[in-house]
């Protein structure tokens, strides 16, 4: 069985919990909520949290989606080193974020999803996950990945694929001359 990526989890929740708390705060500052405040608060937090949250790490195993320009964010994530790659750094972040966002009733959810977000980011940092840059690699001039270390070339042929013995054999017989 498979291990669990906490962490990729902890990303999505933390930008579903910006979402509704962007959607919570717009409600709040134009409703007639006393404490528009918070409202303003649920507003300029959640626009932070989606950009911090915007480019995703870099899987353990396999390959990692990246999100539509998150190149660019991703550069300045990467700078800031220890408070970006720590998930007990955003345990304790998505704590105090969202302590504020209890005290008017449209960003509440956002609360308690940013709630749920610190508790998984704090599991994913107690399983020994770290926020790692992806999509920084450079591919070379032939279209190959260097990641980690290892050249990756796309399959020279489409599938169906002869396995590599049959393919050997066949090529042989191609180049002496006979049919096959």
């Amino acid at each position: 069985m498979r291990q669990i990526e906490w962490s990729m989890w902890a990303n999505e929740q933390a930008l579903t919990s910006a979402l509704l708390t962007f959607i919570g705060g717009v409600m709040g500052i134009t409703q007639v909520f006393k404490n528009w405040g918070f409202g303003l608060y649920g507003i300029i937090i959640s626009i932070l949290v989606g950009l911090f949250e915007y480019p995703r790490g870099k899987r353990m195993k396999g390959t990692t989606n990246e999100r539509m320009y998150q190149r660019f964010i991703t550069v300045a994530l990467s700078k800031l080193g220890f408070f970006s790659q720590n998930y007990f750094i955003r345990f304790i972040l998505y704590i105090l974020i969202g302590v504020p966002c209890c005290f008017q009733l449209p960003i509440v959810l956002g609360g308690i999803c940013f709630f749920c977000t610190s508790i998984i980011y704090f599991v994913a940092a107690m399983k020994g996950e770290s926020w790692k840059p992806a999509g920084l690699e450079k591919p070379d001039r032939q279209g190959s990945q260097v990641v980690a270390g290892v050249v990756s070339n796309p399959p020279p042929v489409p599938p169906p694929r002869l396995p590599e013995d049959v393919a050997q054999s066949v090529l042989q017989r191609q180049m002496s001359g006979r049919r096959i």
